[in-house]
């Protein structure tokens, strides 16, 4: 199915398909606009990156395959003349993603192999997703002449091959761009020579002999600049003549070739000294003031006299401070006129710092020192030693908070890692653990919980003096959360040596608790001691608040009977094996009780009772009670379904004031029989219609 500019075919008819749209002939109309749209779409794909052509074999569809890292095949055509040596290659597979190259060569048998050197990258064995041409064809071009500029070409490209026969004349040479790399031997004749550009430097040595020379030949013109040297010249023959004036620098005199004689008197002025001349203090004067004593002259700004006897000033100071005693502790303290020496008291006065007992400060900072001396404290505000505080909490001890306790023996070495579980707590590193149920009882103990490895005792708590008396409370756990466990070793021996035992700690179950005050239980369940009597405060309310769903529970012999208060709602429940029962007693000491059951289980009944909307009396089974006639509503009952027989029954009044009683429908036909007569006629018609 085409789905790009690739998949065409040169043969018109053989385009029946666009991007999965029929193009065939009797196509739907629609299917043309859709064919339009499609052939736009991938008209602007291929314009995208239009310098790259999807070539394939010239014709629709086309497999492209591995060869091998540097070759792919198009199958079936010879396509060798398109994929040409020298043309630029795309490739885009899974491995290598899109890699870039250039044709190195192309052959055909039965399919053409085209073989290329990547510019990086290399073909894996796979499917080979797309293979595109530059649009540029490396024979036949289409670029047209004179167009590519020095931009366009890279540094290097142009080789010796690409530059055509006596193409580079002069005026394609850089000027001094030409040495003796770029002449053939024997290619320099004289025609070549211009005047006066043979110098000494161009013969070799000895070839140009006297013979070869005509008289007077070698005039001016025929010598280069330069190219006379002291070697040529008649020793003596230079004279002042033959110098020109002020040629002679210094750098044509010899070293040491000036001597005294040669230099007039007066001659050298302080302005022909340079000034970076180094001269050496030995030439100053009569030669007995070094260069290095020259030196200690350097920073002096006045008179040198005149800074002495400054100095001799400041020597007095020093002379009096000398002359001070040296005594240890001694402190050098100006006076105001001179300079003492001064100890203790007195040197601390005049340094301004006073004594410890009268320094001016609130308080005295020491860092890293001790003070000693202390006697033992008699006032609040008084200091203390250690020795003092340390009888004092002689024998106390403090609570230790463990996160959770043992509940048997455990492998110290692994089981209180980071992230074990212990009593159903996920541990952590750094928890305090109470260890209390070890087999070896020695090893119990405080422990922490290390990141991996053993477990290591808690540091304030590692010998048995630490641990002796200890009161260990635990806060969670499945079976010790909120316990506290008792130390009952003995004060004496070593870890390791002696058991350490430790007992959980049971309050005491027996006297009286008062809550004052609002008090709020949480969770808790009060199961020793027993509450006895609950009793408000004056006229107070007694409030049982269930939380959220919860019920107000009131058991009954603390089997599952029992009553259950929630909100609107009372349910009495037995465990007894007797049915439920609410008695109402009446108002004479409880004399008389009215007791209301349930059915038994036998009855199967889950029946809802309805209280009756008005004030009255519930009228039961034996009651002598009258029932009202508008409290009687048949209308929401259930039909008899049958015709009316003489044996059914209906309820009649027996008399005015009477009792109610049952009578059968066979009564009604007797009483209208016998008071079918004339006379009876109202009463009749009264009978139909009441039936």
């Amino acid at each position: 199915m085409p789905t790009n500019i690739k998949d065409y075919s040169t043969t018109q008819a053989n385009n029946t398909s666009l991007n999965g749209i029929s193009t065939a002939e009797g196509m739907l109309p629609s299917n043309l606009n859709n064919a339009i749209r499609a052939l736009m779409k991938n008209t602007r794909d291929w314009f995208n990156d239009a310098q790259w052509i999807e070539y394939g074999d010239g014709d629709g569809a086309f497999t492209a395959a591995y060869a091998s890292a540097t070759s792919f095949t198009i199958a079936g055509v010879d396509v060798t003349s398109i994929y040409h040596a020298g043309r630029r290659i795309k490739l885009t597979a899974t491995t290598p993603g899109t890699i870039f190259g250039t044709i190195a060569s192309s052959t055909f048998s039965t399919n053409t192999t085209v073989n290329v050197t990547w510019d990086s990258g290399s073909l894996a064995n796979e499917a080979i997703t797309h293979v595109y041409i530059g649009a540029l064809s490396k024979t036949n071009s289409s670029i047209p002449t004179e167009i590519i500029g020095t931009s366009n070409i890279s540094d290097s490209a142009i080789t010796t091959a690409k530059i055509a026969a006596d193409a580079v004349n002069g005026t394609k040479i850089a000027d001094d761009s030409i040495n003796s790399e770029h002449y053939v031997d024997g290619s320099i004749d004289t025609a070549h020579i211009a005047d006066a550009q043979i110098t000494t430097a161009k013969i070799t040595d000895a070839n140009v002999t006297t013979a070869k020379i005509a008289a007077d030949a070698v005039d001016g013109t025929k010598i280069a600049d330069d190219s006379i040297n002291s070697e040529h010249y008649v020793d003596g023959s230079i004279d002042t003549a033959h110098i020109a004036d002020s040629q002679i620098t210094t750098a044509k005199i010899a070293d040491s070739a000036i001597t005294s004689a040669k230099i007039n008197d007066g001659a050298i002025v302080n302005a022909d000294i340079n000034a970076s001349a180094a001269i050496d203090a030995t030439k100053i004067h009569d030669g007995t003031i070094s260069n290095t004593e020259f030196g200690f002259l350097n920073g002096v700004s006045s008179n040198i006299q005149t800074q002495l006897d400054a100095k001799g000033a400041s020597n007095a100071n020093l002379n009096t401070i000398g002359g001070l005693s040296n005594a240890d502790g001694n402190f050098i303290v100006g006076s105001g006129s001179t300079w003492v020496a001064e100890a203790g008291s007195t040197a601390r006065a005049s340094l301004g710092l006073g004594t410890i007992s009268t320094q001016a400060a609130n308080s005295v900072a020491i860092s890293g020192g001790t003070i000693t001396g202390l006697g033992a404290p008699s006032a609040s505000s008084d200091a203390a030693t250690k020795n003092y505080v340390d009888n004092l909490v002689t024998g106390l001890k403090t609570r230790i908070i463990t996160r959770v306790a043992t509940t048997a023996n455990i492998n110290l070495s692994n089981a209180l890692e980071n992230g074990d579980t212990l009593d159903g707590i996920t541990l952590a590193t750094g928890n305090k653990v109470l260890v209390k149920d070890q087999t070896d009882a020695t090893e119990n103990g405080i422990y922490n919980v290390v990141a991996s490895g053993t477990a290591t005792r808690d540091t304030d708590y590692d010998t048995v003096a630490e641990l002796a008396g200890q009161l260990v409370i635990v806060q969670e756990g499945s079976s010790n959360a909120d316990k506290i466990f008792l130390c009952t070793t003995d004060n004496s021996g070593s870890i390791g040596s002696v058991n350490i035992v430790f007992t959980v700690v049971t309050p005491s179950n027996v006297g009286d608790v008062t809550l004052n005050g609002v008090q709020t239980l949480t969770n808790k369940t009060l199961t020793s001691p027993v509450i006895s009597d609950i009793v408000s405060v004056s006229n107070g309310n007694i409030s049982v608040l269930p939380n959220g769903t919860g019920k107000v529970l009131l058991d009954g012999d603390g089997s599952s009977g029992g009553v259950a208060v929630t909100d609107g709602l009372v349910e009495i429940k037995t465990g007894t094996g007797n049915v439920s029962k609410v008695k109402f007693y009446c108002e004479s000491s409880n004399a008389h009780a009215q007791t209301l059951q349930a059915a038994p289980h036998s009855a199967a009944s889950s029946a809802v009772l309805t209280l009756p909307n008005n004030t009255g009396t519930l009228i039961g089974t034996g009651d002598s009670g009258t029932l009202p006639v508008a409290a009687i509503d048949i209308d929401g009952g259930t039909d008899i379904g049958a015709d009316l027989t003489t044996s059914d029954l209906i309820i009649v009044d027996d008399g005015a004031g009477g009792t109610n009683r049952k009578a059968a429908l066979s009564r009604i036909v007797t009483l209208v029989d016998a008071n079918s007569s004339a006379a009876s006629a109202g009463f009749a018609v009264a009978m139909a219609i009441a039936l």
